[in-house]
């Protein structure tokens, strides 16, 4: 969370050229990305807990 917080600052304070840009969106999607699969994953392992009881 913090890279990408890092990042979003970068570009609200208009910090990066235009190439830079590219790249810091591309790694904020891939963040992203990791961290959806990361909470579908939990969702579905407490889904199935609770389903257990």
């Amino acid at each position: 969370m913090a890279r990408l917080e890092a990042i979003v600052r970068q570009i609200d304070n208009n910090e990066l050229e235009i190439d830079e840009l590219v790249d810091k969106i591309k790694e904020a999607n891939e963040i992203i990305a990791f961290c959806s699969e990361k909470l579908k994953k939990a969702d579905t392992e407490i889904e199935k807990l609770l389903a257990d009881e």
